[in-house]
């Protein structure tokens, strides 16, 4: 049986012009943010089942310039994420369907002024109070799923 390498994201792999990008099924070990948020003009991201196999995602400060939409689906190990001062600006539209054991988010998320729309399929107790109160105190519509949770 053949042996399988493990991937690795390279931001010079990538065309400096892609504006779109979807990972499924990749099983990265290492967190991919770090090689995609240099990426001038990427405005759509989504991470989907099986792309990515850690706990924890960083994005750094300044990063993403230019994203819209952010979509991680099905990230099962997932339970942390992070955020720079002054990342992913432009984001309007995050949904995250589900990452079961994703229990924090971090408060730079909140800073994001052009944040319009958020989605949540079953958050973690903790998290969904978070969401919550951030509903509660800014312009942002958060739908958690199922409904009255």
């Amino acid at each position: 049986m053949p042996a399988f390498s493990k991937i690795v994201l390279v931001e010079s792999h990538f065309p400096p012009t892609l504006t779109h990008l979807s990972l499924s099924n990749t099983e990265l070990m290492e967190d991919p943010m770090p090689a995609l948020e240099k990426l001038p003009l990427l405005q759509v991201l989504k991470l989907k089942q099986n792309s990515y196999s850690g706990r924890k995602l960083t994005c750094g400060s300044h990063g993403f310039p230019n994203l819209k939409v952010l979509h991680l689906k099905s990230m099962l190990c997932l339970e942390e994420w992070t955020m720079g001062i002054g990342a992913m600006p432009k984001l309007e539209c995050l949904i995250i369907n589900p990452c079961p054991y994703l229990k924090k988010m971090h408060e730079q998320l909140w800073c994001v002024k052009s944040l319009n729309k958020f989605d949540c399929w079953w958050p973690q107790p903790e998290l969904r109070q978070k969401l919550r109160e951030f509903e509660d105190k800014e312009q942002c519509s958060i739908q958690l799923y199922p409904y009255g949770i």
